[in-house]
């Protein structure tokens, strides 16, 4: 009865680490010049920080992970297919497609404009195509071929993170586009949690158009004290949306220390809103960048109240209102910005006036007056 007792004990292990193994995903790298601000543990090895989450709406998948000296190991549980970022300490981001059963490897330089080699699974060598594919084009020209690789690739993966970052996450996305490339989706995909929470957004999208008023906001900013309408009453207000994994809105926000300074006595203020949902990273980042004006975030990524309010999915994006709350500019950056905060904020010289001669009869006629 002991033996009998055992053996099922046995195979019951064997059965659980059959199912954790076929359910792992393990991730391995060997990658250069990650980072110029590595920690040195030894004399020869050096340490750098990686973070690795989710790349669909939510970014509910966060872990980090040490590479020494470039190399490092990672495994977590899969369930289905995955698409993960890797963001490097450099700023570089890579995406792969994590599965269960899957091991993937990736190699190069994270500092080399293209991208990195990436091996294992059906899925990150489509994504790989897709780049050799595109590397050497124009913008518009890679818009082009991410439109014929969503509608020949109705069942992969690949096809929904390329709709997502060529055609969604644009300043004015298309609407009618994007509903025609979701209909040349296979029903796999359209079952999936980001297209049906965009299908149901494409149902009510309503673009942010000048001089509409943004409606009244409460936020949390970094000292956890309320962030309100109220707080800019008869202010210029500059919002801007970012986060720190993504490279090009922290960019952005290093922009604005030039436009702070510069406008320091003008009616001009700014309100920065986070996508984070990890608060010590988003902490850092703001004192990394200096960043100085207030910062708000409620740690809920995409799913921050003002950024649905607002109907804000893409980064970097910014508005700038008038004292009235109306949208005076939509997604300015560089010059132009500079430009309409100038035409906006500027105060008018007074005007001189005309000297008046002193004749007799002006004379008496300010006496008279006064």
């Amino acid at each position: 009865m002991t033996r009998r007792l055992l053996h099922i004990v046995i195979v019951l292990l064997c059965l659980f680490s059959c199912k954790e193994q076929n359910s792992s995903f393990v991730l391995e790298g060997n990658v250069s010049r990650l980072s110029a601000d590595s920690v040195r543990r030894t004399d020869s090895i050096y340490a750098d920080t990686l973070y690795i989450y989710g790349a669909d709406a939510l970014y509910e998948r966060f872990d980090t992970v040490v590479a020494l000296n470039g190399v490092f190991h990672y495994t977590t549980s899969i369930d289905t297919i995955t698409p993960l970022w890797i963001l490097f300490p450099n700023m570089h981001r890579e995406m792969v497609f994590a599965d269960k059963s899957l091991t993937v490897t990736i190699q190069g330089d994270s500092a080399a404009t293209s991208h990195l080699r990436i091996n294992g699974g059906e899925q990150n060598a489509l994504m790989s195509l897709f780049h050799l594919r595109t590397d050497s084009l124009t913008p518009q020209q890679i818009i082009h071929v991410a439109d014929s690789f969503i509608r020949a690739n109705p069942y992969s993966e690949v096809s929904i993170h390329l709709l997502r970052h060529y055609f969604v996450d644009q300043p004015h996305p298309d609407a009618t586009k994007i509903k025609t490339l979701i209909g040349s989706m296979s029903g796999r995909l359209q079952d999936n949690n980001y297209i049906k929470q965009l299908q149901r957004t494409l149902g009510t999208y309503k673009p942010l158009a000048k001089n509409s008023v943004v409606p009244n906001y409460n936020v949390l900013d970094s000292e956890g004290t309320n962030v309100s309408t109220a707080d800019y009453r008869d202010t210029y207000l500059l919002i801007t949306f970012w986060a720190s994994w993504d490279y090009e809105s922290r960019q952005r926000q290093r922009e604005l220390i030039a436009i702070k300074k510069k406008y320091a006595k003008h009616n001009l203020d700014i309100l920065s809103v986070s996508l984070d949902t990890d608060r010590d990273a988003w902490l850092q980042a703001i004192a990394q960048d200096s960043l100085t004006w207030r910062q708000a975030c409620d740690l809920k990524g995409w799913g921050t109240s003002l950024v649905q309010r607002l109907q804000i999915d893409h980064l970097p994006a910014n508005l700038l209102l008038n004292p009235q709350r109306r949208i005076q500019a939509i997604d300015l950056y560089g010059e132009s910005l500079d430009k309409r905060i100038g035409e906006l904020t500027e105060k008018k010289k007074p005007e001189k006036k005309k000297a008046i001669k002193k004749t007799p009869a002006n004379i008496k006629a300010i006496k008279k007056k006064n």
